[in-house]
């Protein structure tokens, strides 16, 4: 199974979005999309993947402005 956190907030867990903030969304499976971007958006996304040791990739979001 695959999620993706910020932070202590999980936003999506496998294919179902756990996050209340309509602006996310998955894409193709798995790829997180956020929508109108916000400055308060910026900051690190972790996508993790169980296995039976898990394994993080941490993307960092930069808002360069509007």
């Amino acid at each position: 199974m695959q999620a993706w956190k910020r932070g202590i907030a999980i936003l999506t867990a496998g294919s179902v979005k756990v996050s209340p903030d309509e602006r996310f969304r998955l894409v193709d499976g798995y790829n997180l999309e956020i929508r109108d971007v916000q400055t308060q958006d910026a900051g690190n996304y972790v996508c993790q993947i169980a296995t039976l040791q898990p394994l993080e990739i941490t993307h960092t979001v930069e808002i360069l402005g509007k």
